[in-house]
């Protein structure tokens, strides 16, 4: 007898799918208005972040703005006005320090279209607004809307060339009583990154979604054990943007703070700056007088390209493109060096700097230049935390290594100044690090150079400490490993003689000099002119190549070529003068003169044709050299 077979009953199986299909309706619906609310918060939190972003930068440059620079900038030829110029820089700063899209400002011609005024973008850039040029028609209702008196934010405009932005315009009123709205300013952010970040998350919402769904149609059961594990995700999810939110703040606080000091600390040197030269111009018959204020404004000069050194040090140091470069060096006498830099300012404030050292090997591989920083970022600040009457000891100690031919290099400078607090002394080595503000201390600096310390002693493979007392005074200790090296492998070094034998050869040559910038060029000229040489100048690339294809072969002798420069830049004119048919106008020898100073410039100019590079400001000690060798 066969058994019966069992049915399910239908309406179980429908009730079963119609309960399924309810709970991912649910479930879709829930998600969907999660995924919803989620945009929409970080839509909010970004427009609001930017709103308050460009209230800031408003503000910033509101009061600077005047009637004259809408009624005197109208055209292209205008951009080489000082007023624009000047604008321009201020705005390209704010620009670049709020990681901005566009910062610009407009006014409305005579009959009646929108035209821009001053661009903060680099001039050449593909979103640049020259003078004169018509606003976009996206553009339009915004400026419109800010010539009326209203502050217009918007932060999303679709069919731009750019994509997604926020755009805020202000009016801009006259300054001059009238209240008059002379024109607009507007300022553009990059939204494109937050809705992408919305797109892809939105896409894995969608996945996550549809592998719920299929799992739910199988097993019911399993859709509570997914909503859980969502919930779960997105609350970790949550966790993760809180602590990277947190650590954004913490960093832009970082930031905020060093920009604060530096601001400070430079302003500090270029008041002084500013002072001395009022003072030398009213005692130009007075040559004592005019010899201490110049004296003086060099110091504050090589103040402040000492701190833009530091931060350019750190910022190559943290994107690992420092080499370390290791020499032979004379280590005795490059530790005095270094001290004896500090010999006068320490004898101005009544210290006592001594020396002492314990040399097993005169000479030794070391990176002296980068060394030489080290030291010199310690003593500096010994001296400069150190009062009246204190003492600074600097010891130079040699011992053998483990290994044949190479011995341990240890530095030491203490000191009887202020000292450090215990809490302190863990940061130290940190960049932007500054136990008191220099407003407090009254010592300027940029909390930078114990972090460079630390940054170019790791790369080194050495070590680097601190022990210190607050009152009692401060010890570091640097420890460097070193191979030595022996006399006959160290370099020989040109006397003066032979020196002074080859700059009287220099007497008569023809420099053609390509310098854009009218005060580098008469400076650049005249310390030229004092070591003999006949000096022709180039407004810009351009005009350097079409004086050396016009001039006789053998006319110039050598072409000092600055790198950024309008029309055409050193390393475009440098191509076409290797290209020249007349072979000894191409083999022409091209230095380049630049701020451009770290090693990857070298290597293009180098890689374009150039012989050398030499960076600005002007060192004769260092150029000279650079001529001679190019011209033999």
């Amino acid at each position: 007898m066969k058994k019966p077979k069992i049915k399910v009953p239908r309406i179980r199986v429908y009730s079963f799918m119609l309960l399924a299909l309810l709970a991912l309706l649910a479930l879709s619906a829930y998600t969907t208005i999660l995924q919803g609310m989620y945009n929409d918060s970080i839509l909010e939190n970004t427009v609001q972040e930017n709103i308050r972003r460009t209230d800031a930068m408003h503000e910033s440059i509101d009061s600077l703005l005047t009637r004259a620079d809408f009624s005197e900038i109208n055209t292209r030829e205008d951009m080489d006005s000082e007023r624009y110029l000047a604008m321009q820089q201020h705005m390209n700063e704010i620009l670049s320090m709020n990681a901005t899209m566009d910062f610009f400002t407009v006014k409305r011609t005579a009959d009646g279209t929108l035209i821009y005024l001053v661009d903060g973008l680099e001039p050449g850039s593909p979103y640049f607004g020259y003078p004169g040029s018509p606003l976009e028609s996206e553009m339009v209702p915004y400026v419109e809307a800010a010539l009326l008196g209203q502050s217009v934010y918007s932060r999303d405009i679709v069919d731009t060339t750019w994509g997604h932005i926020f755009t805020a315009c202000y009016p801009v009123h006259a300054n001059d009583g009238t209240g008059e709205i002379i024109g607009a300013l507007c300022i553009e952010m990059d939204m494109q990154p937050t809705y992408e970040f919305i797109r892809e998350h939105n896409i894995l919402a969608l996945e996550a979604g549809a592998i719920a769904g299929a799992v739910m149609v199988i097993l019911l059961a399993g859709a509570s054990l997914y909503i859980y594990s969502e919930q779960k995700k997105d609350r970790e999810q949550k966790r993760q943007l809180e602590q990277a939110a947190e650590a954004a703040c913490a960093a832009n606080r970082a930031k905020s703070t060093f920009l604060f000091n530096m601001s400070h600390d430079i302003r500090t040197p270029m008041n002084a700056i500013i002072g001395y030269s009022e003072l030398a111009a009213r005692h130009l018959n007075e040559p004592e007088k005019l010899e201490k204020y110049m004296k003086n404004i060099q110091g504050c000069g090589k103040s402040l390209l000492s701190l833009l050194d530091n931060v350019l040090d750190l910022a190559r140091i943290e994107n690992s493109k420092t080499v370390i470069e290791n020499g032979i060096s004379n280590v005795e006498e490059d530790f005095s060096t270094c001290v004896m830099m500090f010999g006068h300012d320490a004898a101005q404030k009544g210290l006592q700097l001594t020396k002492a050292a314990t040399i097993l090997h005169p000479y030794v591989y070391v990176d002296a230049p980068h060394l030489s920083e080290v030291l010199i970022n310690i003593l500096s600040n010994a001296v400069k935390y150190t009062g009246a009457g204190g003492q600074i000891r600097c010891e130079l100690r040699q011992t053998p290594a483990n290994e044949n031919g190479r011995c341990d290099m240890t530095i030491t400078v203490s000191d009887t100044g202020i000292g450090m607090s215990e809490e302190y002394q863990k940061h130290i080595f940190e960049p932007f690090s500054r136990e008191h503000t220099s407003t407090i201390s009254r010592v300027e600096g940029s909390g930078l150079g114990m972090g460079i310390v630390k940054k170019l002693v790791d790369l080194m493979g050495g070590t680097v400490s601190v022990s210190s007392s607050l009152g009692k005074g401060s010890c570091f200790t640097v420890t460097i490993p070193c191979r030595v090296a022996s006399l006959e492998e160290a370099w020989p070094k040109s006397t003066d003689a032979a020196m002074e034998e080859q700059k009287k050869k220099l007497k008569g040559k023809r420099i053609l000099l390509a310098e854009d910038n009218n005060l580098n060029a008469e400076i650049a000229t005249e310390l030229l002119k004092d070591e003999g040489f006949v000096v022709e100048r180039a407004n810009d690339g351009v005009v350097c190549v079409e004086m050396l294809e016009k001039a006789p072969e053998h006319y110039y002798d050598l072409v000092l070529m600055d790198i950024q420069m309008p029309v055409m830049d050193g390393y475009d004119a440098t191509v076409k003068i290797r290209r020249m048919q007349s072979p000894a106008k191409a083999r022409v020898p091209i230095i380049a003169m630049t701020a451009n100073a770290f090693s990857e410039d070298k290597n293009r100019a180098l890689a374009v044709g150039m012989n050398d590079h030499v960076a600005k400001p002007i060192d004769m000690n260092v150029l000279l050299p650079v001529i001679i060798q190019q011209l033999q």
